[in-house]
């Protein structure tokens, strides 16, 4: 089973690399696409476990982390976002990311959160890239 989010449904990809994509849900994930996200989330396990000892006492969340190759496409996101209700918020862009700038958009893994982002943002701004990462929980009014 993939960790890769579906860019159609917005929910974890059942694929499990073998073959192309076999979910059903669309995502056309070749063996090969399948073979990078599971060397990427080897590599990247380690950051799992120090987002874990950084969090303390927080309870870790996977999240929609959205990358930008500027601040203004973050500064942008985050108003459209805010004008359409969807959930989440700017954060600090994880080491394990490189974009353009030190910021990107953080929202619940989830289809909808997915869904009403790329309707309050398509043909707007740009995303450099969509990525699901474990980060501690936050409240919606950022504690």
């Amino acid at each position: 089973m993939s960790d890769k989010i579906c860019p159609d449904t917005g929910e974890n990809c059942s694929c499990d690399g073998s073959e192309p994509c076999t979910c059903g849900c669309g995502c056309g994930h070749t063996p090969e696409e399948e073979r990078a996200a599971a060397a990427y989330r080897e590599a990247h396990h380690a950051e799992a476990e120090e987002a874990s000892r950084a969090a303390g006492d927080r309870e870790l969340e996977r999240m929609i982390i959205v990358s930008f190759d500027s601040t203004f496409d973050v500064m942008e996101c985050e108003r459209l976002c805010l004008e359409a209700g969807v959930p989440g918020r700017i954060i600090p862009l994880p080491g394990s990311i490189t974009a353009g700038c030190g910021l990107c958009w953080a929202m619940p893994l989830s289809g909808e959160a997915l869904a009403s982002f790329r309707a309050a943002t398509e043909g707007k701004i740009e995303p450099a890239d969509y990525h699901q990462l474990l980060v501690p929980r936050f409240s919606q009014s950022g504690e």
